[in-house]
């Protein structure tokens, strides 16, 4: 099952600066300078239209296999091929994994990525709100796309 959606940009690939979208105002705000060693392993944002377990929108990677440039504070269509299941301070804080529709000619799924790359995922995710205080992170794994599609489904605003 293939599953189009649109992601917004907040934080580009290798930046340790998180900002998030201030929607009353419609800008990016810096939220926090993530400490040396951290930087985000690919460019993240969130899925349009949809609400979290957070009470934020769903979180999204997406991951490019080259040189991509992928920028912040810009809408890509995508193709959702997996999920990192992860909790932090707040409840359940899912990443849905995304690639661009020229990768998902050889990206299709979870299984299609490299142990690299996924290992790079867990690691930051597991370990990036460490030097912050009274935050905290905790990864369980990976779930394959039609979990990440299901997943998707029920955080649809008009599902809600």
């Amino acid at each position: 099952m293939d599953k189009k959606v649109k992601v917004y940009i907040e934080i580009e690939k290798d930046s340790n600066t998180k900002y998030e979208l201030n929607k009353e105002l419609n800008i990016l705000e810096i939220d926090r300078i993530l400490p040396y060693p951290y930087f985000y392993p690919y460019s993240y944002g969130f899925i349009t239209e949809t609400l979290a377990m957070d009470d934020d929108e769903l979180d999204a990677l997406i991951i490019v296999t080259d040189n991509k440039k992928i920028e912040r504070d810009k809408f890509y269509d995508v193709f959702i091929i997996g999920v990192l299941i992860m909790s932090d301070e707040k409840g359940k804080d899912e990443k849905v994994l995304c690639v661009l529709e020229e990768d998902y000619e050889t990206i299709k799924d979870l299984n299609d990525l490299s142990n690299e790359i996924k290992e790079n995922i867990h690691w930051f995710f597991s370990s990036y709100k460490s030097k912050t205080p009274n935050k905290w992170s905790i990864v369980d794994g990976f779930e394959n796309k039609e979990a990440a599609i299901e997943l998707h489904k029920r955080s649809l605003l008009e599902n809600q």
